[in-house]
C-alpha cells in the first residue's frame, strides 16, 4: 500500500500505463486505478476490486462462462460506481470472481461489457462502492480514478 502522497500520475514515469494500487484509508479500502484510455481505467478498477475480494490469485482463475453487462448512469463517476456495484453484487451473490473485462461500448453515461466469470470464494468483504472521495479524471496520456469501498 502507498500513502497516496507519492503516487501522483504525472510524477510516476516508473508506473505502468495501466494498473491499480491500494491506498491507505482509515476503516475502508481506497483504490486508485489508471489506464491509457477510459476502457482500461474501468477494467483496471474492476480488476483491483476483484483482487481485493478474492486475493492476488484471482488473475490465475479459469473462467467457466461469460456474461454481458449493460449500465446507464447520469455521468461518468456514477457509471463507474454502478459498474463496480453491479460486479460486486454478482460476485457476492453468485460466488464468482469476474475477470477478462472487455468493453464493447463506453460513453459518459453508458457501458456495455463482456466479463468472464470463475467460481471463487472471497477472502475479503466489501459492503458497498461509495461516492465518498470519488474522482474520475483525464490527465495527459490517460485516465485515473479514486474509489473508496465500504468494508
Amino acid at each position: 500500500m502507498t500513502d497516496g502522497r507519492h503516487a501522483t500520475t504525472r510524477a510516476r514515469p516508473d508506473r505502468p500505463a495501466d494498473g491499480f494500487e491500494f491506498l491507505d484509508h482509515p476503516g475502508d479500502v481506497k483504490l486508485r486505478a489508471w489506464g491509457s484510455d477510459l476502457e482500461r481505467l474501468f477494467a483496471n478498477a474492476a480488476e483491483g476490486m476483484m483482487t481485493f475480494l478474492f486475493g492476488t490469485g484471482v488473475a490465475n482463475l479459469q473462467p467457466q462462462r461469460t456474461e454481458t453487462i449493460e449500465i446507464e448512469a447520469r455521468d461518468r463517476e456514477a457509471l463507474l460506481v454502478d459498474w463496480l456495484s453491479d460486479l460486486l453484487y454478482r460476485a457476492t451473490s453468485e460466488y464468482h470472481a469476474y475477470l477478462g473485462f472487455r468493453m464493447h461500448k463506453l460513453t459518459e453515461t453508458r457501458l456495455k461489457a463482456t466479463v468472464a466469470a470463475a467460481a471463487a470464494e472471497a477472502v475479503e468483504d466489501i459492503k458497498a462502492v461509495t461516492h465518498h472521495e470519488l474522482s474520475v479524471r483525464e490527465y495527459y496520456g490517460g485516465w485515473e480514478a479514486t474509489i473508496v469501498f465500504d468494508t
